[in-house]
């Protein structure tokens, strides 16, 4: 293609090339095919992104790949050696003065490669504009307008089978954006829901910081996610959220610059009491008060980024009711799956108080379920659950998508104080039994320390204080 891209030059046409190597690279690339045009390095794959390339070794190792190389050989190509990301694949597209697309073609596989005679008819004046749009289909209307009436139990609605049915009348374009610039913050990124929310806000061109309490599993998670998206802006902080000593330090950092998302997602699932180092129940440290902390010391980060933040709650708080009288599990025969979910329903409200507070500002606050996702820790939790319904499961990917959504998609950009499950903002509670007062949700929030807590005389205010019938 050297001698077309030289007839385009020398008709007047623009041609320009984005390569993701480095500058030097690109200079020794114009040397040894004596380019004609413009030439522009984007080593950290914003354009690509922009123009919705793929990338992955799934599409470099295609059937066709020895044929191709032999092709380039033939034709004096030489790959001395790699450089940028390997994985990403190219495309080729046309743009008119006016700005209208007259081309796009976006490589499936290594070597799949625009044809001279495309491009020449997209460059001729009567050629057509592409408008790339997707309009819902008939069935997405159809999902959305029955999702209502076939939602009536979990089963077929929680699991993998809900959300392909949702996913149905979900709208492609909402996460057709670029993060670049954007700071996110994600706890509990290292496996499960929270590492491929990670992964899908780095491969939108995020800066991510995975917020993980064990180190090892925390260095693997950022390797793997560097590794499949190219993106290296992806940082480690290791804290543990149910220690708050280590929230204060760890956010002490975090906050020193603006955030963008902020997700809380790390969990846990004890069989037993256990207390945190200040002597909290250690579900009750890991759900509300260390999230809670957190959000409250990055308040000044949160409101100079315009950050959305995101509580990942869980479907089984909507049998809970609000614990007022025993948090702490002091008094009561402890239970780990009630713990679990009365500090999801907890998380739920904490949401909601949140975005009051932050009302005024350009920060977002909102919560979600993920459905049955099958996650690592509903595996080592919730044995018997698992075995039960592992066929049915949803991946965690599919888990994290309304996350993902929240975080990243203009369609979630103006709501706050909402709780969704899969894109669709869903109600709170399906039975009365477990509707909270308003008196009750402020008093949590008055034990929890309001929106100045305390790690030494938060979460720990007497039963009697909270409001009484």
């Amino acid at each position: 293609m050297r001698d077309d891209i030289s007839r385009w030059v020398g008709d007047g046409i623009t041609v320009a090339l984005i390569g993701n190597g480095t500058a030097a690279f690109a200079q020794a690339f114009q040397e040894d095919f004596a380019f004609e045009g413009q030439l522009f390095i984007d080593p950290e794959l914003v354009s690509y992104r922009a123009a919705g390339l793929r990338r992955g070794a799934a599409a470099i190792a295609s059937p066709s790949l020895f044929a191709d190389s032999a092709r380039a050989l033939r034709a004096g190509a030489r790959q001395a050696g790699v450089q940028g990301d390997p994985w990403q694949l190219g495309g080729a597209f046309v743009i008119d003065q006016a700005g209208d697309l007259r081309l796009a073609s976006r490589s499936e596989t290594a070597g799949d490669h625009v044809a001279a005679s495309e491009v020449d008819a997209a460059l001729k004046e009567n050629a057509p504009v592409i408008v790339e749009s997707r309009e819902r289909s008939p069935l997405a209307r159809v999902a959305n307008a029955t999702r209502s009436l076939l939602d009536v139990s979990p089963v077929g609605s929680f699991d993998r089978i809900g959300f392909a049915r949702h996913a149905l009348g979900f709208n492609a374009e909402d996460l057709e954006v670029d993060l670049y610039g954007q700071r996110a913050l994600v706890t509990g990124a290292n496996s499960g829901i929270g590492y491929e929310t990670a992964l899908a806000l780095a491969d939108l061109g995020a800066n991510v910081v995975l917020i993980c309490r064990n180190a090892e599993r925390g260095e693997s998670a950022l390797a793997s996610i560097r590794e499949t998206t190219g993106n290296r802006q992806v940082e480690l902080c290791v804290a543990d959220l149910s220690n708050l000593a280590d929230v204060e330090r760890a956010a002490a950092e975090l906050a020193k610059e603006p955030i963008d998302i902020l997700v809380h997602n790390a969990g846990i699932l004890p069989d037993d009491r256990i207390e945190s180092p200040e002597g909290l129940e250690l579900t009750f440290a890991t759900h509300i008060a260390g999230p809670h902390l957190l959000t409250s010391i990055l308040r000044p980060a949160l409101e100079e980024g315009g950050a959305r933040v995101i509580w990942v709650s869980s479907g089984g708080m909507l049998t809970s009711r609000l614990e007022l009288n025993d948090a702490q599990w002091v008094e009561r025969e402890y239970d780990g799956v009630k713990a679990y979910a009365e500090t999801k329903r907890a998380q739920v409200v904490m949401s909601e108080q949140w975005a009051e507070e932050f009302a005024g500002t350009d920060v977002t606050v909102n919560s979600m379920h993920p459905g049955w996702a099958d996650t690592p820790s509903v595996a080592s939790s919730l044995p018997r659950f698992h075995r039960v319904t592992e066929a049915i499961l949803r991946t965690p990917e599919e888990g994290a998508d309304t996350v993902v959504w929240l975080a990243a998609s203009p369609a979630a950009s103006d709501v706050s104080g909402r709780f969704f499950f899969d894109r669709t903002p869903a109600r709170t509670h399906w039975v009365p039994t477990t509707r909270e007062r308003e008196a009750d949700r402020r008093a949590y929030w008055e034990f929890c320390g309001g929106a100045e807590p305390n790690r030494t005389t938060s979460f720990g205010l007497a039963a009697d204080e909270f409001a009484s019938d």
